[in-house]
């Protein structure tokens, strides 16, 4: 890095005339040309002030969704942890770049420039591809694609069903249903890694009471909830609970059943997933699993800043979960 003794040495002028022309002091009194003549040799050796040096460098992030805008509203898991994104980056000098899936795909363009890239859920090899065309630096939060190779952020998803199983045997239910997610993306034909199926299976099989006619899939919204459970009604094959994929089906299913006239939780135990805003001001209040998406959001920013200040051993980090109680959930009496 050049220095002011250097450039001083080439203007032929003493170091403190060199220092307060770079840091424009008007009072100085010193010709045009001899000002231009500093100024010329500061370019060329690629001088910067003290100034200069501790200014901030501003970073250009693109956050790429799975969802839709629409699918976020419907769904609003994957809108918390790019909110995380956006939270994290308010006392930063970064500027966001958001690119949603579209009917068209993803407008990818919109990534030029960008240093790194925070990509929300699950992606087909060809997105990936397409993504790293403009950023190696990627980090991927809710998904693993290949953790050898990129920063990963996941929830501990195993504990989580573990947990509901658990809670909801010893309040003496022995009759589990639960309504999840599809296991693929059908419209992008992307495998969504969705573990909780055979999770589900592994720990009510543990206790023995695993009944494969209990178990349901949606794709996830407010509207697959609420027909899965108007068909389950119409058969008349109640379990004494239910677990669900996610809060919005949840919600979608509570609907349902408060039309048919069967009561929370005085008929049927429900249990969510995510936690999401309206699962508390439900009647009842869901009883549902905490999943900490703002943290996996601003644990992906983090990650990829690493990456840019030089880190290239890849990371993953799983956030913990927290079954959260409230009144959709009863014991049975023995």
């Amino acid at each position: 890095m050049a220095t002011i003794k250097e450039i001083a040495e080439r203007a032929d002028c003493s170091i403190s005339t060199v220092s307060r022309v770079l840091n424009f002091d008007e009072s100085l009194r010193v010709s045009d040309e001899k000002k231009e003549l500093i100024l010329k040799i500061a370019e060329e050796l690629q001088y910067k002030t003290i100034k200069q040096r501790n200014a901030k460098k501003r970073y250009k992030v693109g956050v790429v969704s799975m969802y839709s805008t629409l699918e976020e509203l419907e769904d609003p898991f994957y809108l918390s942890i790019r909110l995380g994104v956006e939270k994290a980056v308010e006392d930063k000098a970064v500027d966001l770049v958001f690119l949603h899936d579209t009917n068209d795909g993803y407008d990818f363009k919109k990534l030029r420039g960008v240093d790194g890239i925070v990509a929300i859920g699950h992606f087909s090899k060809k997105d990936i591809k397409a993504m790293l065309k403009y950023n190696q630096h990627i980090v991927f939060v809710n998904s693993k694609p290949n953790p050898h190779k990129y920063d990963s952020i996941l929830f501990d998803g195993d504990y989580a069903v573990k947990q509901v199983i658990n809670y909801l045997y010893r309040h003496n239910h022995r009759k589990i249903g639960y309504i999840g997610v599809e296991e693929t993306r059908a419209s992008k034909d992307i495998d969504l890694d969705e573990t909780r199926y055979e999770l589900v299976k592994k720990y009510l099989s543990d206790k023995s009471i695993y009944d494969k006619t209990l178990i349901y899939h949606g794709n996830g919204t407010h509207s697959d909830g609420y027909q899965i459970m108007k068909q389950i009604i119409d058969q008349d094959q109640m379990p004494s609970a239910f677990f669900f994929g996610n809060d919005s089906m949840c919600i979608g299913a509570l609907t349902a059943l408060y039309e048919a006239g069967i009561r929370v939780p005085d008929h049927v135990s429900l249990v969510g997933y995510n936690d999401i805003t309206n699962a508390e001001f439900t009647l009842p209040p869901l009883t549902t699993v905490k999943v900490y998406t703002e943290l996996m959001g601003e644990k992906g920013l983090e990650l990829l800043f690493g990456q840019l200040a030089g880190r290239t051993i890849p990371l993953k980090i799983i956030t913990p979960t927290k079954l959260i109680k409230r009144k959709s959930v009863t014991a049975l009496k023995n």
